[in-house]
């Protein structure tokens, strides 16, 4: 049931793509993401403001654009009349807040969607981490990072991007990340990589002295940051890369034990204390199995043991979970610090971490998250952080589509709507009838029909229409935000 409901975004690029400047242009309106630039710290670019150059590259994904180079080369380049240089500007600069940016629109989104700030009791902050494949090895800080999914020793060139998100029991909202290298390149290539010199107090620089952070402590120092600025939730959910005894204990420890860690456990050495007896994963398997507690849940058709135990690594008690789900031969063990959840309660609360899995893919496949290839690690972060935001606006989108009633919010979209309708009809009518017409003058060797479509005047029309009807759209209205 999770999977089928968690696509935040995929139903907005099937039912809307035609109008999705539209869309993103009234969900700006209604999270008044000018103001929201200004009150994250952003500043005039030479001219135009940042609302204006952000509008632009949030754009890019949907109108299937891999860079501010293309865009320039593309038929889009009429779209605004502000230069490429402009948007390399920003996003090289490395004053720009972009974390901040990115929590205040989080937050903006929680304002929206759950005004009475109540916390559902399957709110869940997630952390996970993911490949940012890249390309190009003169990339700023760009090393291999190890693929656990192609292979144990498999590595690809690209940034681990660690990401935090909220699940509030609805929709998932990316709130942080950092990206952070792994194994370094060889000394002749790490020789060939882009460098630039920053303040150290700058934003920019302390995003790059992240990278080499471990993701433990980055994972720690996101979450910690998310509650500072207001964000709740009951549960940390994290799978067994993340679940060392620190972590658990830090978790535990934010907010005198506000928060409740759930997370998938690796069968190894670590030891819990059952009946008096020190007794690490595999062990105490056994040891249920043999005292013959075994239980099954009908509804996830699963054999499972449930026992609580002393972890002394947080000097605390807590529930362990092992199971063997349907047609699988390995028991999986899980860890809850919340005593008071079943094994179904548990695997429910845990199944709320396949929303980042989810928020990964969309967010690869539709939003082109990973394609940047600028060498700039500045432009890196800008290029996430963007594509994190323009995913929060669409997930707003799909959310008050499926969840709400739409009321007054996109009562301008059907306006644009029926004039693009009109325009794309029109065009294709003009076509039509420039073809009957061509055809007819073709039949007598006058013209041929193909010379003329790839003619300069044919490729002048077109644009004498796209101008009329759908061109510069995107900032006549100077309030957009």
């Amino acid at each position: 049931i999770m999977r089928e409901n968690i696509k935040e975004i995929e139903n907005v690029f099937q039912s809307h793509s035609f109008s999705i400047d539209s869309i993103i242009q009234n969900v700006m309106k209604k999270f008044n993401f000018r103001s929201l630039c200004h009150q994250a710290g952003f500043k005039k670019q030479q001219g135009y403001s940042v609302t204006d150059i952000m509008t632009l590259l949030l754009l890019l994904p949907l109108m299937l654009i891999t860079s501010v180079n293309a865009l320039y080369k593309s038929s889009y380049q009429n779209v605004s009349e502000m230069k490429k240089d402009t948007l390399y500007r920003l996003k090289n600069n490395e004053r720009m807040p972009w974390r901040n940016l990115l929590l205040i629109v989080a937050k903006q989104f929680q304002k929206l969607v759950n005004p009475d700030k109540e916390v559902s009791a399957k709110s869940a902050f997630i952390l996970d981490d993911t490949i940012d494949i890249r390309t190009g090895r003169k990339i700023e800080k760009v090393t291999h990072v190890h693929d656990h999914v192609a292979g144990r020793k498999k590595s690809t060139l690209g940034f681990k991007n660690l990401t935090l998100g909220l699940f509030d029991g609805t929709s998932f909202t990316p709130l942080d990340f950092s990206l952070h290298a792994e194994k370094p390149l060889k000394q002749k290539y790490r020789k060939e990589q882009y460098t630039k010199k920053r303040v150290s107090q700058s934003n920019g620089a302390k995003r790059k002295k992240e990278c080499d952070v471990d993701k433990i402590t980055s994972a720690l120092r996101m979450l910690k940051r998310a509650v500072k600025h207001g964000f709740k939730a009951n549960y940390v959910l994290v799978d067994s890369w993340f679940p060392s005894k620190g972590f658990i204990s830090t978790v535990r420890g934010i907010k005198n034990g506000a928060m409740h860690v759930i997370c998938a456990m690796k069968k190894d050495f670590r030891k819990y204390t059952y009946n008096g007896q020190e007794l690490n994963a595999k062990k105490l398997l056994k040891t249920l199995q043999t005292e013959g507690k075994e239980k099954r849940c009908r509804k996830r058709n699963t054999r499972y043991f449930e026992v609580t135990v002393y972890y002394a690594g947080i000097d605390e008690t807590v529930k362990l979970y092992f199971c063997r789900f349907p047609y699988q031969k390995n028991w999986k063990l899980f860890l809850s610090t919340d005593e008071s959840l079943t094994f179904l309660e548990m695997l429910e609360a845990y199944s709320a971490r396949w929303t980042i899995e989810v928020f990964f893919k969309e967010t690869k496949q539709l939003l082109r998250l990973g394609k940047c290839q600028s060498q700039d690690f500045d432009a890196q972060i800008a290029h996430v952080t963007t594509t994190y935001i323009l995913y929060t606006f669409l997930a707003y989108f799909r959310r008050i589509n499926d969840y709400e009633t739409l009321g007054g919010l996109f009562e301008e979209i059907k306006d644009q709507l029926v004039e693009k309708n009109i325009a794309e009809r029109l065009w294709a009518l003009f076509e039509e009838l420039l073809d009957t017409v061509i055809s007819a003058m073709t039949e007598s060797g006058v013209v041929d029909i193909q010379a003329f479509k790839t003619s300069p005047e044919y490729v002048q029309i077109k644009e004498l229409f796209d101008d009329s009807f759908l061109g510069k759209q995107l900032f006549q209205d100077d309030k957009v935000a």
